[in-house]
């Protein structure tokens, strides 16, 4: 009996999935999120895992590493509504058992899931996991890990393995794991730079030549394929390879023999292949730059290795390490890492991997002088320009997604809608963007303002202002007539000017809109009061848009931290 975890936030779909795996004889659980997946992982074995690509809290394929290395190391059957080529290539390299789609048949469903069962079930048990020499190789993160087992595997045999990978990622570092863990630990292993070499002299390089052979050629020399004997051959940037010498190349590799350069007679070399590479060696076949048949021979075993952005968990580990080794490198006394720098390392993409790590950080020890700390100011100006620049970006398209969503920005970043603020049952704040005579008065729900040219104060033009009695409309339900205020409009904003009218009739007393002098004393609040009820009022609507993430707050309104928090502790924000 199998224990099998559905993970997906559809309950029709899992609830239909589980029955099936239950009718089988299998013991089935649900997860909605990876969160709770994870949670589940923690407390119980699992042997299969059916994972839907789309969750609420992160891509299934992401997780996939991450869900292997959960308690008994389950099979991980990826599941999606729109199937894709690239997603199937990710999933199938992440490690996963299958990859189908959601709406297929039942049988198309429960196949893996009898295989993956019928795999685990005739596989032998695990003896503990495997010692391995992995001397350079820092960081445990899932991806590593899943490395390491590779180089378990390759280091069993003399297989032909082939690294992928970005540059500066480390492949000749896993090329020696692979090297120091098999049973040719004890022999050279030569390294050639596929790259570095002419065409004219890559035979020379690779298999050596006799004195005389060309012109410079005074003495005999030892190709680096008979180096290589009884130990490893490690071809770096294979694609750089000439189409040449590929096909010599692949005879040699299928042979073990060659002949020197200018030599009557060939030699043997005994010696195991491993190849890496930055380039798609298989686009390469389809433009014809590179020998499909030699691609077939050195792929037996592949390892992709994690660009340094995925594996952000190893990180702290990476610094630590390489900044004890350099400090000892330039005689200088350990020196600690800030959070801040570690935080700042976790931003940056890092195109250049681990190598542009090592050389990032050597800058900033010798920046760092006699400071017994390292601080994110050490590094150096392109990288603190990449990353703000990069938040700066983030920070206009979240202000551009709220903008289009009919949503005003605050103070770039904070927002409420226009709807809120004009529909707020008293909104000073609104009333302050309205005209300076309109700032004076209260409020003047159902009164019509009429706007009229100036009268210099004339008593007479103000009253040919008022608008005839036949054109004020009246609520025939409730009797009661609306109130019609003439504004006078003056570049001096005399509220003089402003004469409400009322129109009487036989059942409605006239109403006069003219508020007193005590209560007109009284539409303005003092200035502080006003000024902390908006600090307060903002710092309510930017938390609540941030989530309550400080680091989030921050990048919306432009606020420094220790400002931010400063703020928080004067006006507090209410749950």
């Amino acid at each position: 009996m199998a224990r099998v975890l559905i993970i997906d936030h559809d309950p029709v779909f899992s609830e239909t999935l589980a029955s099936i795996v239950t009718g089988l004889g299998h013991r089935s659980k649900q997860a909605k999120s990876l969160a709770e997946a994870f949670a589940s992982g923690r407390k119980h074995d699992t042997d299969i895992v059916y994972l839907n690509t789309q969750l609420p809290d992160g891509n299934g394929l992401l997780a996939i590493a991450q869900l292997n290395a959960m308690r008994g190391h389950p099979e991980i059957i990826v599941m999606t509504g729109t199937p894709t080529p690239d997603g199937a290539e990710k999933a199938i390299r992440n490690g996963a058992w299958d990859y189908v789609e959601k709406q297929s048949a039942i049988d198309r469903m429960v196949l893996p899931l009898i295989r993956a069962i019928d795999y685990r079930g005739k596989r032998p048990a695990r003896n503990g996991s495997v010692k391995l020499k992995r001397s350079g190789i820092i960081g445990n993160s899932a991806g590593i890990k899943k490395c390491l087992s590779l180089v378990a595997e390759a280091a069993s045999s003399d297989a032909s393995a082939l690294l992928l990978g970005e540059t500066g990622v480390g492949k000749e570092v896993f090329a020696r794991a692979v090297h120091e863990n098999s049973l040719r630990a004890n022999g050279p292993f030569v390294a050639v730079d596929c790259a570095s070499m002419s065409r004219t002299l890559a035979s020379s390089i690779l298999f050596g030549h006799q004195k005389g052979a060309f012109t410079g050629a005074d003495k005999d020399r030892e190709g680096l394929v008979a180096q290589a004997h009884n130990g490893t051959l490690f071809l770096d940037e294979v694609g750089e390879l000439p189409l040449a010498m590929q096909k010599i190349f692949l005879r040699v590799l299928q042979e073990h023999r060659f002949r020197p350069v200018g030599a009557r007679t060939e030699k043997t070399s005994d010696f195991r292949l491993i190849c890496a590479t930055n380039r798609n060696l298989d686009e390469m076949v389809a433009r014809g730059t590179f020998r499909s048949d030699l691609l077939f021979r050195i792929r037996t075993v592949v390892m992709a290795l994690p660009p340094l952005r995925d594996r952000t968990d190893d990180l702290p580990h990476l610094i630590e390490h390489y900044v004890k080794q350099l400090c000892g490198k330039y005689g200088m006394p350990a020196k600690g890492i800030s959070p801040d720098l570690l935080d700042l390392a976790k931003e940056y993409s890092w195109p250049g991997n681990v190598r542009e790590l090592i050389h990032t950080l050597e800058r900033a020890v010798l920046a760092a002088k006699e400071t017994p700390k390292i601080f994110s100011r050490h590094l150096p100006d392109h990288i603190r320009i990449n990353i703000a620049r990069a938040a700066a970006d983030k920070t206009q398209q979240e202000i551009k997604a709220l903008t289009e969503s009919n949503q005003v920005p605050l103070h770039q970043g904070a927002s409420c809608s226009i709807g809120e603020l004009e529909n707020a049952p008293d909104n000073y704040t609104a009333r302050l963007a309205t005209s300076p005579v309109e700032q004076t008065r209260p409020s003047m729900q159902g009164r019509t303002p009429v706007h009229a040219s100036s009268s210099n104060g004339n008593p007479e033009e103000e009253r040919a202002l008022v608008a005839p009695a036949e054109t004020i409309q009246a609520d025939s339900n409730t009797h009661r007539t609306k109130e019609v205020v003439i504004v006078q409009s003056s570049p001096r904003f005399d509220t003089r000017n402003e004469v409400p009218i009322s129109e009487i009739t036989d059942k409605t007393p006239s109403i006069s809109v003219i508020p007193d002098k005590k209560d007109s004393s009284n539409t303005i609040k003092p200035f502080f009061e006003f000024r902390d009820e908006i600090f307060e009022n903002y710092l309510q609507h930017l938390m609540m848009l941030s989530g309550g993430k400080v680091a989030t707050a921050c990048k919306l309104s432009g606020l420094s931290r220790s400002y931010l928090y400063d703020l928080l502790k004067k006006y507090p924000v209410k749950k």
